[in-house]
């Protein structure tokens, strides 16, 4: 099977002339009115694109927004006989002095772990950022990865407040959970703004700038840390991922003012879609799967007589089940992923087909291979307190 990968490379343009420094300027302080609704002149691609950012985004009027470039409008370049830069960016401007949109060529500096990607086929639409006092194009390359067919076990993730991510493996459930310096970044960034507001104006509005936007990017980088550990432990056992998806829960879904602030947090999306990216460049299948009633449901038994009277166990009244509830939602999911009802006992559960064009093949209690996601029914056992998948 073949993925399409999504990476951002971001290059730093560097060395501009007075004069291409004024265009690049002008071009991005015109670009702001357009998408705020003035008038203005730009290059005519960029205008079209500043149009879209108005209507999709509606962004508020003090804010700024990356100039977007049509990807047929810009190009990269590699010339080792320059002086100044290796690389070279031509960056579409519109030139006042002409009248008329024009292009300039930069001098950028790229990472060296990226230069393979930077080929024309690769490159979509892009954006000039600045940042500190500096210009940055974001490169977006999009490019097709081959991922494996058939793997040996099912690696489950449950995403949550407490833990971003506890995964688990469907074999064995041997558990690990992630994220605890994301919940200790966002705690410490919670109270300091609870310190900034009963401080004076301009001493809070002082440390205000000073963080700048320093929480957001800390979570992300550990939100990267998770998502590599959790493609290691698939790398591990050939396991193919796959992860509770969350979409909507934040609709229509009022739990009071303290649950509400963390669900509303949790970067669910970012998770998933970091967690994707990283799985397909490992050559690994990365799915999304349905998480209704897998917390209140007992992965042993399949009942739904359980409690949560601590949030982090889930009890079961029909079977005796004490288990830790993140663990029990992450087995559950696993046991959906292969396609089986997680309201049925292990003891009973029949298979069904849940990605046909993926062979899961898990290893039984006796050394024997069984495919796990088979249209056939596998007689499902349980042997010392633990599934035999």
């Amino acid at each position: 099977m073949r993925r399409e990968v999504t990476t951002t490379v971001r290059v730093k343009i560097h060395s501009l002339t007075g004069r291409k420094a004024r265009l690049i300027e002008r071009e991005y302080g015109a670009f702001q009115d357009a998408v705020h609704g003035d008038d203005a002149n730009l290059y005519s691609a960029t205008k079209q694109q500043a149009g879209k950012a108005r209507s999709n985004k509606n962004p508020r009027a003090d804010t700024e927004q990356p100039i977007i470039l049509r990807n047929d409008c810009i190009t990269i370049e590699h010339d080792e006989d320059t002086v100044l830069s290796s690389w070279w960016f031509k960056l579409p401007v519109y030139n006042p002095e002409k009248e008329k949109g024009d292009s300039i060529w930069v001098p950028v500096r790229v990472p060296e772990k990226d230069t393979h990607l930077l080929t024309d086929e690769y490159i979509r639409d892009s954006e000039l950022v600045h940042r500190d006092g500096e210009w940055y194009v974001h490169l977006v390359c999009k490019r097709s990865v081959a991922v494996a067919d058939e793997y040996n076990d099912v690696l489950a993730v449950d995403m949550g407040a407490k833990w971003i991510a506890v995964s688990t493996f469907l074999s064995d459930r041997d558990t690990q959970f992630h994220g605890a310096e994301v919940r200790r970044v966002r705690e410490h960034y919670k109270q300091l703004r609870k310190s900034i507001g009963k401080a004076k104006v301009r001493s809070g509005a002082q440390v205000i700038e000073r963080l700048g936007d320093k929480e957001s990017r800390t979570v992300e980088h550990e939100l990267h840390q998770v998502a590599n550990e959790l493609v290691a432990r698939a790398r591990e056992r050939n396991a193919i991922i796959v992860f509770g998806d969350l979409t909507g829960l934040r609709f229509d879904n009022d739990k009071g003012r303290y649950v509400n602030d963390k669900t509303h947090k949790m970067p669910y999306a970012k998770v998933a879609n970091i967690l994707t990216y990283k799985s397909h460049l490992d050559g690994r299948e990365c799915l999304p799967v349905n998480e209704y009633d897998t917390s209140v449901t007992c992965w042993r038994c399949g009942s739904q007589n359980t409690s949560r009277e601590v949030q982090g166990r889930v009890e079961c009244h029909d079977c005796g089940l004490d288990d830790n509830g993140d663990k029990n939602g992450a087995s559950n999911i696993g046991k959906r992923a292969v396609g089986k009802n997680i309201q049925s006992p292990l003891s009973t559960a029949g298979a069904v087909v849940a990605q046909p064009e993926t062979q899961v093949v898990l290893k039984g209690t006796n050394g024997e291979m069984e495919p796990a996601n088979s249209p056939e029914d596998m007689g499902l056992t349980l042997s010392e307190g633990s599934p035999r998948l």
